[in-house]
């Protein structure tokens, strides 16, 4: 039971560190865009890509100093007690269902950006919307794959909880 919980925090290290990697790409992109494009809607993209490298940065690091704080508690103690395993199983189920609401969340985010991108290009103010919707729906889509890796591993990990 011991090395189930420290392979969850070790994976969720590394989804932390997954965040602050495409957050690392994102900046790049923003850099690029804006020190290389001259449209207004280029600009726009550029500031949407620097708002959720921010977004993944701090997300990632949350990510990364919570679960490193679980992964080395769990290294450090050599067996599990009633009360951690009842804390652990709680905090895991209120973790599920928080990753069934968001999934539906970015899912209807990712599918209206877009569409709203889709209909941008019709629009006189096309720059705008696409460079609004375009980071909206990207970063949607990637929470949502994220989430759903992690909501799989959660739920193994719950099954095996509750037989423990």
């Amino acid at each position: 039971m011991l090395e189930k919980c420290r392979i969850l925090y070790k994976g969720d290290m590394i989804a932390g560190s997954f965040y602050v990697f495409v957050g690392m790409i994102l900046l790049l992109f923003a850099v690029i865009l804006h020190y290389f494009t001259d449209s207004i809607g280029y600009q726009y993209l550029a500031i949407g890509f620097f708002m959720f490298f921010l977004y993944c940065l701090g997300k990632g690091t949350f990510i990364y100093v919570i679960s490193r704080q679980k992964h080395l508690y769990y290294w450090s103690v050599s067996t599990i007690s009633p009360s951690t395993l009842a804390t652990e199983t709680e905090y895991t189920e209120y973790r599920i269902t928080k990753k069934n609401i968001n999934r539906r969340r970015y899912l209807y985010s990712a599918v209206i950006c877009s569409v709203l991108a889709f209909l941008g290009i019709f629009s006189s103010q096309k720059g705008l919307i696409m460079g609004t919707a375009i980071p909206i729906a990207l970063i949607s889509g990637i929470e949502m794959g994220i989430g759903l890796l992690t909501e799989f591993r959660l739920r193994e990990y719950h099954r095996i909880l509750l037989k423990g």
